[in-house]
């Protein structure tokens, strides 16, 4: 089996089944694991759980059609020095490694999900794949991957097929798995009218910019800074901060601000012995309750059960 660059000298270790491999990638801060699954000759998919910044590699030209899927988190992908794309959960982009992104990272510092690799002098003449008509060739024309990357929104016949092969991932079967990949790769070759594109580019200099403003909220989380302000400084309108910073990290700035300290509150109760109204009031609530129904909302339980929870782990 042709290996893919951007697996080369990652360390490997036997995976859940015969077929399966467990790489794991190097990065300066967290965790990037990848399980990678030879399904054909030519043919792998490839699930990703990643927990940090960036993993991003350069130099991976390689005559290779990638598809993936966002399952969580938000991916952003540069292939030019102007514009960034983003795929939010459910996503799906296609790119040719002929043309591959100059540069990737994860805005919310998390993702998870997958990547079928086609390379197309192996699988083209894959009996299995002919008899349903696909060809990595035939994808790479139909969707002008030479050209650029397409992004397109979330389908919900295309998702159930992705959440039927990550829910068999614990006990993978190798029949099963070839399975939905021609399922899916059916859809990809001759179904492309069920896909609304994603053609929502955000330019460079708008994306540094809220990337920007990110940092102030973060920076001023208990002042709760208005966005008005925030914009004006930045120079950029209103509605130019709230669209652009949704495309990257998928939510509002005062969603995302809120989840963020929801998340600081939680390491607060897992790692100390701080009065929950003291933390409440700390993050700026002059309201326990109001604080309590926020990190429920968020974390899925109440304060109190959530640091219960986190001492019997």
């Amino acid at each position: 089996m042709q290996e893919l660059r951007y697996l080369r000298d990652k360390i490997k270790t036997p995976g859940p089944a015969p077929f399966v491999t467990h790489a794991t990638y190097p990065v300066e801060e967290g965790r990037a694991d990848l399980w990678v699954y030879e399904l054909f000759p030519g043919v792998q998919l490839m699930v990703t759980d990643f927990v940090c910044e960036s993993c991003f590699q350069s130099g991976m030209e390689q005559d290779v059609v990638c598809i993936h899927h966002c399952t969580r988190g938000r991916f952003e992908c540069v292939f030019d020095c102007r514009n960034y794309v983003y795929m939010g959960e459910g996503d799906i982009a296609l790119n040719s490694m002929l043309r591959p992104p100059i540069g990737a990272s994860f805005p919310l510092r998390c993702y998870f999900g997958s990547s079928i690799a086609l390379i197309p002098e192996l699988c083209d003449n894959m009996p299995e794949l002919s008899a349903f008509g696909i060809s990595a060739r035939g994808i790479f024309k139909k969707y002008a991957l030479m050209e650029h990357c397409r992004v397109f929104h979330r389908n919900e016949a295309i998702e159930q097929i992705y959440r039927d092969i990550y829910h068999s991932l614990q006990e993978p079967q190798l029949s099963f798995l070839r399975f939905k990949l021609l399922e899916l790769l059916y859809y990809f070759q001759n179904q492309q009218t069920v896909l609304e594109e994603n053609r929502e580019y955000i330019p460079k200099s708008i994306t540094e910019k809220i990337k920007h403003v990110k940092a102030h909220l973060l920076e001023d989380a208990e002042e709760r800074p208005g966005l008005q302000q925030l914009a004006r400084e930045h120079g950029l309108s209103l509605t130019q901060l709230k669209t652009g910073f949704k495309q990257i990290y998928g939510e509002t700035p005062y969603a995302y601000l809120k989840r963020y300290r929801m998340h600081q509150a939680a390491a607060i109760l897992l790692n100390t012995d701080t009065k929950i109204s003291d933390i409440s009031q700390k993050l700026g609530y002059q309201n326990a309750s109001k604080f309590a129904e926020a990190f429920q909302h968020v974390m899925g339980v109440t304060p109190l059960k959530y640091r219960n929870q986190g001492k019997r782990m």
